[in-house]
């Protein structure tokens, strides 16, 4: 969805099945240069496509079990350290290092998104949680955000918070619907992801977590602050590629990042999973954290 419309690609071949994969291996045999295929889609059967629809193949993960067979031909490309992963899958390609600029991220479209949802004038997008509600370790306790939108409200009358997200946060935004919060809308459970994206871009603001929405917000140019536990900043946010656009929000624990799928720090866990009391968000207070959206929004001159 977010690609259909996009200036980035010529076509899209969406294989979800392995009887489509087998489609496309004979339909597109040979037919490109080269296929990068990398960390997260580094799969026996990806890579297996890869080889049959294109006569190299770059990618920086060999999948466990692939067999000599399945990397003939293969070049492996080692992960770079310090680096954004934008620029780690840009290595593939071959052409070596790239300093990654914020005009790069942007994602353009050939035609603009219908909205048939109203929306306020000037709004912030909020996400309430990260990876479908399910990945409590990115997650950020509701009552923290219901707290932090009531100062919001008091302090900033000005401000409209708009949440999106998925159906899996629905009861997050009704929770917080019901606490009477104000400035406060949902459209929760209500978008696709196109009308997520085309939502966003009409906004003054990205609020929330290391997810989706977060992206979306840097592919579009609009302003991310963004809470932070164990995830690598530096691979996934966008602080460190402009600092003036985006704010990272972190207590920068000695034992993060654990979640990394570069040198993840396993001093204390061998990953996220592993952390009962993940105190990287449960002790990140909403004193900080307002006042820090106090400054970055002031900085802005968004109040």
């Amino acid at each position: 969805q977010l690609f259909a419309d996009s200036t980035v690609f010529d076509d899209l071949l969406i294989a979800r099945s392995n009887p489509r994969k087998a489609f496309l291996a004979l339909k597109e045999y040979r037919n490109y240069q080269l296929a990068i295929v990398n960390y997260f889609a580094s799969t026996r059967s990806n890579l297996l496509l890869a080889q049959k629809m294109a006569t190299m193949v770059h990618t920086n993960r060999i999948p466990d079990k692939a067999g000599r067979k399945l990397v003939q031909g293969v070049v492996y490309f080692k992960p770079v350290e310090g680096i954004h992963d934008t620029a780690q899958n840009i290595l593939l390609a071959g052409k070596g290092a790239f300093q990654i600029t914020p005009d790069l991220l942007k994602i353009d479209s050939r035609a603009e998104t219908k909205l048939t949802m109203s929306l306020p004038e000037r709004f912030i997008v909020l996400q309430l949680s990260a990876g479908n509600n399910a990945i409590q370790y990115k997650n950020w306790a509701i009552d923290n955000w219901i707290r932090f939108l009531t100062l919001a409200a008091s302090r900033f009358s000005g401000l409209h918070f708009l949440i999106l997200g998925d159906a899996a946060e629905k009861n997050l935004a009704h929770e917080v619907i019901l606490a009477n919060t104000r400035n406060v809308s949902s459209l929760t459970g209500m978008t696709t992801v196109g009308e997520a994206a085309r939502i966003i871009s009409k906004s003054i603001l990205f609020a929330g977590l290391d997810g989706g929405l977060m992206h979306l917000a840097a592919s579009k140019g609009i302003p991310t602050f963004t809470l932070w536990g164990p995830s690598n900043q530096v691979l996934y946010g966008y602080a460190g590629i402009d600092p003036d656009m985006h704010r990272v929000v972190s207590l920068n624990l000695s034992c993060s990042p654990c979640s990394s799928w570069i040198s993840a720090n396993t001093s204390r866990y061998s990953g996220p999973e592993q952390c009962q009391a993940k105190e990287c968000l449960s002790k990140l207070g909403v004193d900080q954290v307002f006042g820090e959206f106090s400054t970055f929004v002031k900085k802005h001159g968004l109040v």
